[in-house]
């Protein structure tokens, strides 16, 4: 993805400081209002700034757009990198991967991120192949390294470990992602993705242990 960063004052503290600002003002408005229904007068009026700073930063409303989605969908691999998947029990190592990632896609960010890009794909087919093929591959490689480093210390018995990453993920989703998408209200608890998580978990490793 490709982002702007125009002049040297932005590389100063304060400038970064009004770049996160607008980033998270306009990632608000794009996932309450939508793409074209936002515009860069929203977006300063919550961030605060000016249109200089913000054509500065980012070029356009365009170049906004694909750094804020690109911000985020690296900030969330960064979240599930932080999740510690070394020699420890593999039951334990999945269940902590699995949480992470189950209260990302069930939290009440991802419908509305879902229904952005469905309605702003065709006009970003950059972002949204990025978005649709990038990401998924980023989290199944996670795991996968895992699994692949598992099966090597003999924890568990994975033949294909980018399959089993994949399984893994879909198993996951289910079909309460494709619920929470058609009927956000219907995200689940804590305790409702706790069991998710060990029902999954314990249905994976009863095939490769």
């Amino acid at each position: 993805m490709t982002t702007h960063d125009g002049g040297t004052g932005l590389c100063r503290p304060r400038g970064d400081a009004r770049r996160r600002a607008l980033l998270d003002a306009a990632w608000k408005l794009f996932l309450d209002k939508g793409y074209e229904r936002t515009t860069l007068g929203d977006i300063i009026a919550l961030a605060g700034g000016s249109r200089s700073t913000l054509y500065e930063a980012f070029g356009d409303k365009d170049g906004l757009f694909e750094t804020v989605i690109g911000t985020q969908c690296e900030e969330f691999l960064d979240r599930l990198r932080q999740v510690p998947l070394s020699d420890a029990d593999p039951e334990v190592a999945l269940t902590g991967f699995a949480t992470r990632f189950a209260e990302e896609l069930f939290s009440d960010v991802s419908p509305k991120l879902m229904r952005l890009m469905i309605a702003s794909g065709d006009q970003f087919p950059r972002v949204r192949d990025a978005f649709i093929d990038g990401v998924p591959r980023a989290v199944r490689a996670i795991l996968a390294e895992y699994l692949r480093e598992a099966d090597g210390r003999g924890q568990l018995h994975v033949k294909d470990p980018e399959a089993a990453a994949s399984a893994f993920v879909a198993l996951l989703q289910g079909e309460r992602f494709i619920r929470i998408l058609l009927h956000p209200a219907d995200l689940p608890g804590p305790d409702e993705i706790r069991r998710h998580v060990a029902d999954v978990v314990r249905i994976f490793l009863d095939g490769v242990r």
